[in-house]
């Protein structure tokens, strides 16, 4: 099979763990397939603000007032260091092209690749991002297109939506989604979908290795990782949790940022509200890069999260793991692409419905554990119909020529 220049289209300039490792993951696996990856650099917003943060402010009136607001709010200064953190892991690690675009219309004629591969995580999301992007249209039709480990992460599609989904999974050659409610909704508009395992599980598990924790901790550690919930309301659970385990606890908030009234009053609850996390035993990493949050992952004796690639890391680091139902409606509808694990690949109380039963769990002494027969057999699956895609295009490729 000739080496293909294949371009990669997915969620990859948002300041979030996932995204970004997904990404790595995806480029990483056509590289150990003999192929030759790009992202190509299409950002999420038109001011790339999902990355950059507050980066992207401009003028000098904006940026003296951001400056300034560092000092009367929690989670801005540690959420810039953040965003510096995430782009020396792009540099580092992600292969994109040289050239950058959020309309299609600023794109150049030539993308130079061979074919384009849409996916990993939920690019055709319509709650997130509307009209719904990386379903092709504005890519020229001769360039051969394939989806891998796609998601939409809604349980039905929106009906004004449904002819642009139609009009868009027939522009593509081959099409697989990461869950078994995308096979659904994919064949319900008369188009073929297999389904396969996440990017980040396809890669030789060695991959990950690199990011893992070489320290022995002296006691045991609770990792909390969640989205879209509220920092201070998690708080006491997790401290209560702490004291009695006499553990470690370690938090990694989501971008949270809180903001204070610059008056009397309000200063008298920024002071009081840093106190509150300053004295917690609870150990709270605003910053964190991705690095920290692979490190911790693999680090931890038990794990409490509403994330999809928490799960997944937990998987590659063999954790005790429990999924939490999350507050957030939009992020509820999404909620079932992490119950098709429980009972499959990972056996025992994976799914709580709370961060309260979670902990609860842990205490009485349950474990989860990956099985591992069945993780190998869906990645030798996923790698095949990979593999099977790459080489009839690279045919085809070869019989125009």
């Amino acid at each position: 099979m000739n080496k293909l220049k294949i371009g990669i289209l997915t969620y990859h300039s948002e300041m979030n763990y996932g995204c970004t490792l997904q990404a790595f993951a995806m480029q990483e696996a056509y590289k150990e397939l003999g192929q030759d990856p790009v992202i190509i650099d299409r950002y999420i917003t038109p001011d790339n603000r999902l990355l950059l943060g507050h980066l992207t402010d401009t003028g000098l009136k904006t940026r003296l007032i951001s400056l300034f607001m560092c000092f009367f709010s929690i989670g801005r200064t540690s959420n810039i260091l953040r965003v510096l953190k995430t782009l020396r892991f792009h540099k580092k690690y992600l292969h994109t092209t040289d050239y950058s675009f959020y309309d299609w219309k600023d794109a150049p004629a030539d993308l130079g690749v061979d074919m384009i591969s849409v996916g990993s995580d939920q690019i055709w999301n319509a709650n997130l991002y509307s009209p719904v992007p990386y379903l092709l249209k504005d890519i020229n039709p001769s360039i051969p297109g394939i989806s891998y480990a796609a998601s939409i992460g809604m349980p039905e599609l929106m009906p004004k939506y449904l002819e642009e989904y139609r009009r868009g999974f027939a522009r593509f050659k081959a099409i697989s989604v990461r869950e078994q409610q995308g096979v659904r909704l994919v064949e319900d508009l008369g188009f073929k979908a297999e389904k396969v395992v996440d990017p980040t599980l396809l890669v030789s598990p060695e991959l990950w290795d690199k990011f893992k924790c070489k320290r022995k901790h002296k006691r045991k550690r609770l990792l909390c990782y969640t989205i879209a919930e509220k920092l201070f309301d998690l708080l006491p659970v997790l401290e209560d949790y702490a004291r009695r385990n006499n553990c470690d606890v370690i938090v990694f908030p989501d971008r949270f940022e809180k903001y204070f009234c610059r008056s009397a009053k309000g200063i008298k609850e920024l002071i009081r509200d840093k106190t509150r996390l300053f004295k917690s035993p609870v150990k709270i990493y605003i910053s964190a890069a991705i690095k920290d949050f692979m490190r911790e992952i693999s680090a931890a004796d038990w794990i409490v999260t509403n994330s999809y690639h928490a799960l997944m890391f937990s998987i590659i680091y063999n954790r005790n793991v429990r999924v939490i139902v999350p507050t957030d409606n939009v992020r509820k509808e999404m909620h079932a692409r992490m119950k098709e694990f429980e009972g499959s690949v990972i056996e025992g109380p994976l799914m709580q419905s709370d961060i309260q039963g979670a902990l609860r769990s842990f205490e009485k002494g349950e474990k989860t554990t990956i099985n591992l027969d069945e993780l190998n057999r869906r990645r030798k699956l996923s790698r095949q119909w990979l593999e099977n895609q790459l080489r009839n295009i690279a045919d085809n490729k070869a019989a125009e020529c």
